[in-house]
């Protein structure tokens, strides 16, 4: 038997002091409307009629005082500065509590398996967030994945310590990064551990549309007063970023915002979308989410860990499987800066470390 993951969906609202409150659909809509401009086509999409569109508008105009859309005949929609506002908030919002949305549902799942452990069969998998990595359990076959998302390290040690059957971490593939390779190698001995091939990414800059602070490269951006937005300590990229950095001789203290760092590089994409910050590192699907133009840097490699003796065990072998399938690596392919590197094939693991 095979059930679908519960979802848990964040939604939030206006509400003045009398109790007013505006329609959950306003938010929708405004996203709708940026993207598409016109009001007819954004409320077919968000299954509204013509008219209770314009309703909710008017609506959020009048609880406003101020209206947050620009609606012109010949012209299409547009957002108002106020409109934009909105949208902004709900991105940071949406991106910020992401991770731990997704954690609260596996959290949810795992009581449910566990209720349901008769009948459906649950396949524990530890792995660094990522785009890729997100789609594994809408693919996988026969069995139910209990995705629990840590940083690199931490989900290696969870693969260490058998409290799961794959570990998914990440990798640079055009740099060496010697504290980093020191930690994961007391974890990834060649002899109790098994590598797979995932995928390569591209990892660079993410900056806002027509790039107005003219950043070309690491080096512009501790100039012409550029705002940074970092990834948490020990994460893949902020170790990639720190060491890209020393590479080229930049201080981080010379950068603004160096210090301020997101979860996720959807967190990231989202800072520099709704103009938190002006700069920031992270894969170029993320930029491409939120419309940032994109500046490639470098490469990472992501890849999964299994320990030897669970080489012929059925989830192992249906994991396996469902990385080799082509509708898995289709829809990989399909992420912007995404591709499959020989995804689902065993590599020695000094393929991608020294010795």
């Amino acid at each position: 038997m095979q059930i679908n993951n519960l979802n848990i969906v964040p939604n939030w609202r206006f509400e003045d002091i009398e109790g007013n409150k505006l329609h959950d659909a306003l938010i929708p809509l405004l996203e709708s409307i940026n993207k598409t401009k016109k009001l007819t086509v954004s409320a077919k999409e968000c299954d509204l009629s013509y008219r209770h569109a314009w309703n909710i508008l008017q609506e959020a105009e009048t609880f406003f005082g101020s209206s947050v859309t620009y609606m012109e005949r010949g012209r299409g929609a547009s957002l108002t500065p106020l409109g934009q506002v909105l949208l902004q908030a709900n991105q940071r919002i949406d991106a910020r509590l992401h991770t731990q949305m997704e954690s609260l549902a596996m959290e949810l799942n795992s009581n449910v398996h566990r209720v349901l452990s008769d009948q459906v069969r649950v396949m524990t998998i530890y792995a660094s967030h990522g785009y890729g990595v997100a789609l594994v359990p809408k693919h996988i076959k026969g069995y139910q994945a209990e995705m629990h998302y840590h940083g690199p390290e931490d989900s290696l040690r969870a693969l260490h310590a058998d409290s799961c059957k794959v570990a998914g971490f990440n990798l640079p593939l055009h740099h060496q990064i010697g504290d980093q390779q020191q930690r994961y190698q007391t974890l990834l001995s060649a002899d109790k551990v098994k590598i797979i091939r995932f995928i390569k990414r591209q990892q660079g800059l993410m900056v806002s549309q027509e790039n107005p602070k003219a950043i070309q490269s690491l080096s512009d951006v501790n100039k012409n007063g550029c705002r940074f937005i970092n990834r948490q300590p020990l994460s893949g990229t902020r170790e990639l970023l720190d060491q890209l950095l020393l590479d080229e001789q930049i201080d981080s203290q010379t950068i603004v915002g160096y210090d301020q760092y997101e979860y996720t590089h959807t967190a990231v994409a989202a800072q520099v979308a709704t103009g938190m910050a002006d700069v920031g590192f992270g894969v170029q699907a993320a930029a491409a989410k939120f419309d940032l133009d994109f500046i490639p840097v470098t490469e990472d490699t992501y890849l999964w860990a299994y320990q030897t003796f669970s080489e012929q065990d059925p989830e192992v072998i249906a994991f396996i499987e469902m990385l080799k399938s082509s509708e898995f690596q289709d829809e990989v392919n399909q992420l912007a800066g995404y591709a499959c590197d020989d995804c689902g094939e065993l590599a020695p693991l000094n393929a991608f470390m020294s010795e």
